[in-house]
């Protein structure tokens, strides 16, 4: 990617996370202040940025591109009744996930009726093989391509690289993945996946904090998610 574009990208970043003054841009940006105004005019020109009283905000440019992007995700509402139904019968929470690079980006979540609830939004995005519907995704991929899921493990991560190799052996033997305190301390999940279209392989899981885990329940819903899995990949062919 040109330094550039990384450059512009990375202003855009900082527009969403609050920053929206020049000043503050140019200052967190580490650029100078000259480089970072041309920067923003340009991105503003093409409405990726807006600029009103002084201030800089997020332009409707991304809003039609995240638009086109969620049409193509127009399935996940033909799913909901399958997904709003397993999160009533299990009272957790139901995931909907594919790859992006490296993460997995989740595009539904339908929460169950439990009084602790995990933050999660369509849109998270996580390193793929801290979380269960990583792995399950990971799994399904040529063998070849899993070192460089395995190269993003965090520091400080519970488990080795040879932990999560095996994982992902036994994962594509078996259908299902599972992470346990891995994403974020004091959550879990168990995932499979399924045929979208064109090929596009997503992962469903069951989500939780874990104290609603408790006596391997996590491991016992394996034939649940497996069944939820099927019951999404028939519903849309």
């Amino acid at each position: 990617m040109s330094l550039v574009l990384t450059k512009a990208l990375n202003l855009i970043d900082l527009v969403e996370g609050g920053c929206e003054t020049l000043a503050g841009l140019a200052e967190e940006s580490g650029m100078s202040r000259s480089t970072t105004h041309r920067l923003l005019a340009t991105l503003v020109k093409r409405n990726y940025l807006e600029y009103s009283d002084r201030r800089y905000q997020l332009g409707y440019r991304l809003f039609e591109l995240a638009e086109r992007k969620r049409e193509k995700f127009d399935f996940v509402q033909r799913l909901r009744p399958i997904t709003e139904r397993y999160a009533r019968e299990t009272s957790d929470t139901i995931h909907l996930a594919v790859l992006d690079g490296t993460n997995i980006v989740l595009i539904e979540r339908i929460f169950g009726e439990r009084q602790l609830q995990l933050n999660s939004y369509v849109g998270l995005r996580n390193v793929a093989i801290t979380t269960a519907v990583g792995k399950a995704l990971i799994s399904q991929l040529p063998s070849e391509r899993w070192p460089e899921f395995l190269a993003t493990i965090p520091a400080r991560y519970p488990k080795t690289r040879d932990q999560l190799a095996m994982e992902l052996r036994k994962a594509r033997q078996s259908g299902v993945a599972v992470d346990f305190d891995e994403c974020n301390v004091g959550t879990c999940g168990i995932a499979s996946t399924f045929i979208a279209r064109d090929s596009l392989r997503v992962a469903c899981s069951i989500n939780g904090a874990t104290v609603y885990f408790e006596d391997n329940r996590l491991k016992t819903l394996a034939p649940t998610v497996q069944n939820l899995a099927a019951e999404l990949g028939t519903a849309l062919q």
